[in-house]
């Protein structure tokens, strides 16, 4: 299995350096999801799903689309209040399996709209694509993937923030270790999962920080068709690495990136056919640490938590 893995990913980085024709030959191929808006500071999507979406059988597909709403019309008590931000977005994933290993690819639609005291802007496009890897080992889901520059990032914004843009230009690498306890046909069951991303690819002005979450969480059977689950995610986000002002006198320095988020997430799930099923989750940023300092030496306001509405359907065929 790690041999197969390794082959992928490298298969994956030359892929990341080809042409947009052969990026698109390699995504016909059918193949995962992770979604993030970050206004002021990273957002993420914390919402795992993998219970509901078990891995295709051969020569199958599954469907997750997924609606993501976040309204960001506060900023920390109006403490750091120089914008608000409103998202829409919309992740569409399908996982098969290609050569005997469970391959998917995720698809951004990014639909982002921003206001100052005496403006308005909008920004709708294709977000950065993921492809990925997931595979047993040992008793643990081991998943690893690519993250590929396919959104834009150098769009002329009304709020000059690089972490607004569709896309960070950056190629990053995905990894991450899972352990599920129960058995899908228990009422309880439970999971334990590290995730880390990291850019290994990008420009000389801009590389987007590092992320490291942790996620534990619970599933539980109501009935045969409806199911709860709640999750807690802590996600550390190192600084974005960003001298884009030197280049553009437009561009802010970018102090917001750096933080640690304490994130819970609830969630329902409903079957309504043995291959379909759709799911609404809560995720509310419970505690936003944030550890950039400005040239002061000061630590800069912390990032405003919003709540996050996600709504999908997933299809398997």
């Amino acid at each position: 299995m790690l041999n197969i893995t390794k082959n992928f990913l490298l298969s994956l980085f030359f892929v990341g350096r080809s042409t947009p024709a052969a990026i698109l030959g390699f995504l016909a191929l059918g193949i995962f999801t992770t979604a993030q808006a970050c206004p002021c500071g990273c957002v993420k999507v914390a919402v795992d799903n993998l219970a509901e979406r078990p891995a295709a059988q051969a020569g199958a597909y599954a469907l997750d689309l997924r609606y993501d709403y976040i309204n960001q019309d506060a900023r920390n008590d109006s403490a750091h209040a120089h914008f608000t931000a409103m998202h829409r977005n919309i992740l569409a994933t399908i996982e098969t399996q290609l050569l005997g290993q469970t391959v998917s690819i995720s698809v951004p639609r990014i639909d982002r709209s921003t206001e100052t005291s005496t403006a308005q802007g909008k920004v709708v496009g294709l977000g950065d694509i993921t492809i990925a890897t997931r595979a047993v080992w040992e008793g643990y889901t081991v998943s690893a993937g690519i993250k590929l520059p396919t959104g834009k990032d150098d769009l002329v914004m009304l709020v000059p923030r690089r972490y607004l843009q569709p896309g960070t230009g950056s190629t990053d690498l995905l990894l991450g270790i899972r352990k599920d306890f129960g058995l899908a046909t228990n009422n309880l069951t439970q999971f334990l999962q590290i995730q880390g991303q990291g850019s290994v690819i990008a420009d000389e002005y801009f590389r987007p920080g590092t992320q490291l979450s942790l996620t534990a969480g619970l599933r539980y059977k109501l009935s045969e068709s409806l199911a709860v689950s709640l999750q807690g995610t802590l996600l550390r986000q190192y600084r974005d690495k960003n001298i884009q002002r030197t280049v553009d006198a437009t561009y802010a320095e970018d102090l917001e990136s750096a933080g640690l988020q304490q994130i819970l997430a609830a969630g329902l799930t409903y079957k309504f056919t043995p291959a379909s099923s759709v799911y609404l989750f809560y995720s509310e940023v419970v505690k936003t640490t944030n550890y950039a300092t400005k040239s002061t030496g000061a630590l800069v306001n912390p990032v405003h938590a919003t709540a996050i509405w996600s709504v999908g359907l997933i299809h398997t065929f």
